[in-house]
């Protein structure tokens, strides 16, 4: 799509090509919805960072990416942190290494094309694993959350920002068939039913129906919650 046609397009095609490019950004409106997404997403970028690892040789994880933002911004605060990624758009892969180059060249930051279903690394690498706002894309969660548990390291940690269903059900527009939305009890019994420990849900904006749930893969008696946010219940 050029440019030209993608600000000439209707209102109904618009709402289409959104809910697209959401899932999998791609094109000129891929780069257009995923800068986007860095301002709407920016109090869930400052929620993740509160609990990601921060201890020197820690390997961090980010599960859809887009164009690699929230990893620069990552990169560009921890000091002697890995941090790795993975995206089912090619596209936001070659974005994201752009954006990332000096860090990529380094060897502080490897991105890859591929799926939370199918993680392409070896179990129990990751200190961290974090997502944002994707979870309402994955085609098989069970399979995901499977994944995450298998390439967290024992006590390592699953961060999941989003937004609850309650924010979608105001906002028809953004709904889809094909999206699955929680609410943060569902979220947090979901995660307890695939094997996490110590699953808590924060507020990050009640107004937004925006929160952070944090939990751990067995190994760890560390508690998740360490001060940030308000606890939902």
């Amino acid at each position: 799509m050029k440019i030209k046609d993608f600000f000439l397009m209707t209102p109904k095609r618009f709402k289409r090509i959104m809910k697209e490019q959401f899932a999998k950004p791609d094109g000129v409106a891929g780069d257009f919805f995923t800068l986007a997404m860095n301002v709407i997403n920016f109090k869930l970028y400052n929620a993740v960072y509160n609990f990601v690892g921060k201890q020197e040789g820690s390997k961090i994880l980010d599960v859809g990416f887009g164009n690699g933002d929230m990893l620069k911004r990552l990169d560009e605060k921890l000091d002697n942190v890995k941090l790795y990624g993975v995206d089912i758009s090619d596209h936001m892969v070659v974005v994201a290494t752009s954006v990332n180059q000096e860090a990529v060249d380094k060897d502080r930051m490897v991105l890859q094309n591929a799926s939370v279903e199918d993680l392409p690394y070896d179990d129990g690498v990751f200190d961290t694993v974090y997502t944002i706002n994707t979870i309402y894309f994955w085609q098989d969660r069970d399979k995901a959350f499977s994944e995450i548990l298998r390439v967290l390291k024992p006590g390592g940690r699953f961060v999941c920002a989003f937004y609850s269903r309650e924010y979608f059900e105001r906002k028809k527009q953004y709904m889809s068939e094909d999206e699955t939305y929680y609410s943060p009890r569902e979220l947090r019994d979901a995660v307890s039913a695939a094997g996490f420990e110590s699953p808590k849900i924060k507020v990050v904006d009640s107004k937004k129906n925006m929160y952070c749930l944090v939990c751990e893969k067995k190994g760890n008696d560390a508690d998740a919650d360490n001060g940030h946010g308000q606890e939902q219940l």
